[in-house]
């Protein structure tokens, strides 16, 4: 399965572009922190280089876009713009020199999505699209934080969990919140749901031997992220 990140100042703007993408068993992932991290502070966090396609969204203004494309080129990735017309032939040229694969609309159909991603997708059949961490680079992993969770196989979902509580380190986030972000819903079934995916990425930690537990479970209330974890690489 490709996993594909899209950069957007709304996640629920992307929510139609979303269920076709997921429809085509690509793994989704939307974000707005990495994009604040890139605007705020000129930073790429290691997250990006868990995505060999990443969809710059169409809340994104053309200028922001310029700005951030030297930051994002260069690290492997294919990378496309979505709009909201069909671009004309200066457009696609435009964007080609820019150095985009192409573009993709909300308003396109599934079979003309399925075509459009089918020649990009097919490079990264079979390859794995993940950091490599080396003893020569290890003591750099251990100081980037929750950034070190993109070395673990994380499911799209538990990814979203992951990154929302790490956009709000040290405070709690709701159950509902979480159930609301994932699903659009809260009902008891999603409670669960998400009761599930904890549990599975706190299993996951485990991989990077956590020295404290990353993720806390404050009853009645919610999780979040502890600002003192410290993570490793028990491979490294």
């Amino acid at each position: 399965m490709i996993r594909i990140l899209i950069l957007t100042k709304n996640i629920l703007a992307e929510e139609i572009i979303t269920n076709k993408l997921q429809y085509l068993n690509y793994e989704v992932f939307c974000s707005t922190s990495i994009l604040n991290e890139i605007q705020m502070d000129g930073r790429i966090s290691d997250m990006v280089d868990y995505f060999p396609i990443i969809i710059i969204g169409e809340t994104i203004s053309s200028y922001e876009m310029e700005w951030m494309l030297p930051k994002l080129r260069n690290r492997g990735q294919s990378i496309l713009r979505e709009v909201d017309h069909s671009l004309s032939g200066n457009e696609q040229t435009m964007l080609k020199e820019q150095g985009l694969c192409g573009a993709i609309q909300n308003s396109d159909s599934v079979e003309s999505l399925r075509e459009q991603l089918a020649e990009v997708a097919a490079q990264y059949q079979g390859r794995k699209f993940t950091p490599v961490i080396s003893e020569k680079n290890s003591e750099i992993v251990e100081n980037q934080g929750l950034s070190a969770l993109t070395l673990i196989n994380l499911s799209s979902l538990e990814l979203q969990v992951l990154e929302k509580l790490r956009s709000q380190c040290g405070e709690i986030v709701s159950r509902d919140e979480l159930c609301l972000l994932l699903w659009g819903n809260v009902s008891q079934s999603r409670l669960a749901q998400l009761s599930s995916l904890i549990k599975n990425i706190k299993l996951k930690l485990e991989i990077l031997e956590v020295d404290q537990e990353a993720i806390q479970t404050i009853w009645g209330k919610g999780y979040r992220v502890r600002k003192d974890v410290a993570i490793s690489n028990k491979y490294a």
